[in-house]
């Protein structure tokens, strides 16, 4: 019970930025059709890492964050390079809010011990 309630404040931040990103993307922006099919693709992969991770599946985990790492990647790199700055925050403080639950869910299940 505690290590799924720490999963969770742990997610929080990288949901609530997603969320926004989300949100921003259906009021602001025009997304292109590869952009949109590419975001539905970081989801789905997503949805399998979290569901792996809480579900205490280490090797599906990994694998999800495999497919979802250079899917992002091409997305940075493809799409977000000439976004509006506010968006772009948004952006890297998702990464840094998905880089520390990576660091709790290795703190907590320890795969090298």
């Amino acid at each position: 019970m505690t290590r799924t309630l720490l999963l969770a404040l742990a997610v929080s931040p990288y949901l609530v930025c997603a969320g926004l990103d989300a949100w921003w993307h259906e009021r602001g922006r025009k997304v292109p059709r590869t952009e949109w099919w590419l975001h539905n693709g970081l989801a789905l992969s997503l949805i399998a890492y979290f569901t792996s991770v809480f579900g205490g599946y280490a090797t599906q985990a990994w694998i999800a964050l495999g497919l979802f790492l250079p899917l992002h990647l091409y997305d940075a790199f493809g799409f977000h390079q000439h976004i509006d700055r506010r968006e772009r925050a948004v952006h890297a403080a998702a990464n840094l809010a998905l880089a520390g639950f990576i660091g709790v869910w290795l703190w907590l299940d320890q795969p090298w011990s």
